[in-house]
């Protein structure tokens, strides 16, 4: 089976540090993916602390108001310690989103809770050509070609979905049945293979990367977050290798020093560095980058 890390968020208010503290123990063994943020709004520092503690009460306008934009090439550390551990292997990086807010003028109703306000292409409008100059730039501040697209919250619509293909771009979630995927030979076919499987196997999820006529997706990836117990992240895992499928574990860098909600004694990092412990004990479990997964 394979296996790959995708963390999101990566942006001008990263620091190597953080990174070299979350992954630096990791990468000497393959690459973790991180998607980046090209020109977050606002203060990302102050919000993703805030959001978390308050969630729901969280205040939404001062979180509107301060909206300009950090390009993150403004962080030189960051970008050049990028470009060093890319050329070295050491990380891959994919794209997540331009400013990480849902900048359409009249916000989507079909999902009103607060996070859809950061799902930046659950979208009405055509942003094709904004994905295609973000990755265009991206691509080139890192001499690094990205070819993997990871939905902020998760969360696409149908025209966000056809502006990243239609960017070049695989894909990994976002949350579109797979009824309303491609309906040429091999979007049927994917159809036909899905829905076989989950037939077959009712209590689990499509273990594999599907391939498009235009592009590769992975539709499901396992969360890590401050809620998550291993044991939960131990049987994903188990379900995947059982079917010698493909497993990516979701996360976020500005997560790892959190308390697990469930045991403040122990941090989000104590979980990954128990859970890669677990994964290891298999030898058919090949560890490499998003992109590589979705390259095949």
């Amino acid at each position: 089976m394979r296996f790959a890390i995708r963390d999101d968020d990566t942006n001008f208010y990263t620091t190597p540090q953080e990174l070299e503290n979350c992954y630096g123990d990791i990468w000497e063994e393959f690459a973790p993916t991180l998607s980046l943020i090209s020109k977050v709004k606002g203060n990302w520092l102050y919000w993703v602390h805030q959001i978390y503690k308050d969630k729901h009460k969280t205040d939404w306008q001062a979180w509107k108001d301060d909206n300009a934009s950090h390009p993150i090439e403004d962080n030189k550390e960051l970008v050049n310690f990028l470009k060093e551990k890319v050329k070295e292997g050491k990380l891959d990086i994919a794209y997540h989103a331009k400013f990480h807010r849902n900048e359409d003028p009249t916000p989507p109703t079909e999902r009103s809770n607060n996070y859809v306000r950061g799902a930046e292409y659950y979208t009405n409008r055509n942003v094709t050509n904004e994905i295609k100059q973000e990755v265009a730039f991206l691509s080139h501040l890192f001499n690094y070609q990205i070819s993997v697209f990871t939905p902020p919250q998760n969360m696409l619509s149908m025209k966000g979905y056809h502006a990243v293909i239609d960017a070049g771009l695989n894909i990994c979630g976002g949350g579109i049945s797979f009824f309303k995927k491609a309906r040429d030979m091999k979007g049927i076919s994917n159809i036909a293979k899905q829905l076989t499987f989950k037939v077959l196997h009712k209590d689990a999820d499509y273990p594999f990367v599907l391939h498009f006529s235009d592009h590769n997706e992975i539709a499901y990836h396992y969360p890590l977050q401050p809620t998550t117990r291993l044991d939960s992240l131990i049987y994903d895992f188990d379900m995947v290798r059982r079917y010698d499928g493909d497993f990516v574990l979701s996360t976020h860098y500005a997560e790892f020093e959190y308390p697990m909600v469930y045991d403040e004694k122990i941090k989000m990092k104590h979980i990954l560095r128990d859970f890669l412990d677990y994964i290891s004990k298999y030898q058919n479990v090949n560890k490499m980058s998003l992109s590589q997964m979705l390259k095949n």
